[in-house]
This record gives structure tokens, sequence and C-alpha cells, in this order.
């Protein structure tokens, strides 16, 4: 269903905390009284007082097969019980995808960011919030800084003690983790330890009490003397790669960049990735990517880098550039094109300019005199901007020091409208 898709009912989503249903504001107590069917997790639908006669309906797995128990119910006005605030990292962004926002009210209660930020006085507005729950963990590592407050809801258990390991690989081993458990219910409890403390008692003290599925992290980084400071501005240093060569030199990559124009949610995709940079820094400035690729070891390092560069979620294809033609149907409508390579492929930059809808951007780069008269055919035919990038970089000479020139670049621009 979508946003326009009718619904015969009223589906009402209340958000529930650790203090239950005599938490619960008055008009949330008197919808769920007067309700016919209920839909929650167990944990949730054990907080209903015994009175309540609704058909009480707990969550099966995978989470995407209620949607349809839930439809079937419309007509019956069905309540949704859920964590905190459903719209924060919670079960109401599905149910809107799902059903449209038109036909389905939220009453939120406080979610536990919130009550964790008032536990510790943070203010919340300044604070990077991410969920580790159902996710990668290593999204993480792009939010490391210093001097950052960090709020990760944990997947489980278990997700402290894989925060501080990383924390600790990346130099941020003084970092202070507070771990926050059932926050406001009668079994909250507070902890907070140096990350390289709680590494070194997970694993050598395990008859410690362990830690509540139901828990968030909040960290207060401290970039160590082994941190490597890695900003989210374009132009990361070519070391923090793993590449065989095939790699978009720092200054080029900051240019293209500034070109892409990245912003939150947008696709690119990544045409020739090599070992990755692009994209991944696409989405270290918060877009979504595709990065295509034809050489297996190169994918392997794409993927390396994007796990130690946070940003476990690109999708890597191991497929021709010239396969971009006939398979373009099967991938998400790009925002933004990079063309890094195979520019003389015939047809491609044409079929990329196709696919682009109103707004979209395709950037090339070459180093070629081919791919330069490529470029300068489809610049004449379509506009845009060409220009000619050059860097030199210092390096010894004998026991002097001198510039050596790389490869000028051949940078092309085109915004559709």
């Amino acid at each position: 269903m979508n946003e326009q898709s009718p619904l015969n009912g009223k589906i009402t989503v209340i958000g529930i905390g650790e203090n239950g249903y005599d938490g619960l504001s008055a008009i949330a107590r008197q919808i769920l009284e007067t309700a016919s069917v209920i839909f929650g997790g167990k944990r949730h639908i054990a907080m209903l007082p015994g009175s309540n006669i609704a058909i009480q309906n707990s969550w099966i797995t995978p989470f995407e097969a209620n949607m349809p128990l839930i439809e079937d119910c419309l007509d019956q006005n069905p309540i949704i019980l859920a964590s905190g605030d459903p719209m924060f990292f919670g079960v109401g962004n599905a149910l809107v995808n799902y059903f449209g926002s038109r036909s389905i009210t939220v009453i939120p209660h406080p979610s536990s960011i919130s009550l964790a930020a008032a536990r510790m006085g943070w203010a919340l507005a300044e604070c990077d919030v991410i969920t580790l729950h159902g996710r990668e963990p290593e999204i993480l590592r792009s939010h490391l800084r210093p001097r950052g407050r960090l709020i990760a809801l944990s997947a489980d258990g278990s997700t402290p003690a894989l925060v501080a390991v990383m924390l600790c690989e990346a130099g941020y081993d003084q970092s202070q983790m507070t771990i926050c458990e059932r926050l406001g219910g009668t079994q909250e409890r507070i902890t907070t330890q140096t990350a390289q403390t709680w590494q070194s008692t997970a694993t050598s003290m395990p008859e410690v009490k362990p830690v509540d599925p139901l828990n968030l992290i909040m960290i207060d980084l401290v970039a160590g003397p082994k941190s490597r400071v890695l900003g989210n501005g374009a132009g990361l240093p070519d070391d923090a790669f793993i590449h065989d060569g095939m790699i978009t030199k720092s200054e080029i990559r900051a240019q293209t960049l500034a070109s892409l124009a990245p912003w939150r949610d947008a696709m690119l995709w990544d045409l020739g990735a090599g070992c990755g940079s692009i994209s991944i820094e696409w989405m270290r400035a918060g877009g979504q990517a595709i990065a295509i690729e034809r050489d297996a070891k190169r994918c392997d390092l794409i993927g390396k880098n994007a796990i130690r560069l946070g940003t476990p979620n690109l999708v890597i294809r191991q497929k021709a550039i010239e396969d971009v033609i006939t398979f373009a149907d099967q991938l998400p409508t790009p925002d933004a094109i990079f063309v890094g390579g195979g520019i003389t492929t015939p047809g491609l930059m044409d079929r990329c300019w196709d696919i682009l809808p109103m707004h979209g951007r395709l950037v090339a780069n070459t180093v070629t005199l081919e791919g330069e008269e490529e470029l300068l055919r489809f610049y004449n035919k379509n506009g845009g901007t060409l220009s000619r990038l050059s860097v030199s970089r210092l390096v010894p000479r004998g026991s002097f020091r001198g510039w050596s020139n790389l490869a000028p670049v051949t940078h092309y621009v085109g915004v559709k409208v």
C-alpha cells in the first residue's frame, strides 16, 4: 500500500515506555480500553492490564509479515504498541511507508534516546544519533571525531562490547561509554567507564552482570594519540584507502565530490569504482551509493574500505561498465552518476544522461585523449562544463625536493534540466 491507498479504518500507534501502562497518557489508555485488536511485541502486550479484552497479536518474524495481518484488521481500527517514540527509529516509519500517513495516528512516548539525554544533561540536538539495531555496526566508524557526542541504540546486550572494540581499534580507547539499560523503569541502570575498561572487563571478567538487551550507548568521544581523525568533507588522504593504484587522487576527488554535490539519501552510481573512494566519500556525506567495478579483487578492496571507513551499506556490483546500458533498469534511479572509467564505451555517456532524472548530475573524469574527445563530443551535444585539473606534489629529488606533476584530468560536469 502507499500514500494514495484508501484505508477502511484508522491505525493508531501508541508509544509505551518501561513504566508501562501507568506511564501512558489518559487518551492513550482510553484508546486501549476500547480497542478491538492490538498488535505489539510480547513485552509490550504483557504490560496491558488483565481487564483488556481486545484480541492481542504479538509480532511475528520477519516484521514485514505483520503488515498483511494488520491490513486484514483495518475495519476494526487496530492499535499498535511500540517502544517510546514510534517515529524515532521505531515501527511507526515502517507502518507509514506501508499504509501511508493519512490514516495513521501516532501517540508518542518519550524515547529512550530523549530519556538518556535528560539523564546525562546532553543537548540532544548536538549529538549524533544512530541505531545499530538491524544495521551493520561499522556505521559507527563514520561518526568518530574529537569531542563528538554519539548516542547509539544497541542491537542487544553484546553491542556495547563490540562498540568498545571498534573504539579501541580506532584509537578512541579513552572515550567515555555510558550504558543506559531499561530507562524509565524500575530496573533502570546507568554505567559509565572508558572504552578500554569496557573492552577489558567484557573479555576478562565474564562474571560481571551482563548488559540487558534493552540498552543504548552514550559515547563522549576522545581522540587518543593513535587515532586518525578523518573529516566528513571531501578529499580524504589517499592512504586512508586500501588500493592498488586505481584511485582518484585526493585533490581531484575533492573537486569531483564538489561537482557531484551529495545530499542526504541521494543515490550515486559510481561506474568503474576502483577502490571505491568516490562512492565511500559520497556516503560519508550522507548519500547512498552503488559501486560498479568489473575486477573481483578491486570489489574486495571496495568492501574492505567501506567497512573501515564506516560505510558498510555501500552496494557493490561486480559488473562491466558496458553492462550498465543493459541492466540499468534493475538499479534504483540515480541522482548522480560518476564515470571514472570506460568513458569511450560506445553510448555510455548518452545512456547515463538519459537515465538521470531532472536535476540529476553526470560527472566524468579522464586522463586519455580518446576519453577527452568523447567528453568534448558530449559537451558539444548537451552542454555543461569542461575543465582540466592539474595537481603537483612535492617529492624527493635526491638530497633536494621538487614538484612532480600528476597526469592532468579532464573533468566534465553536466546537470540535467
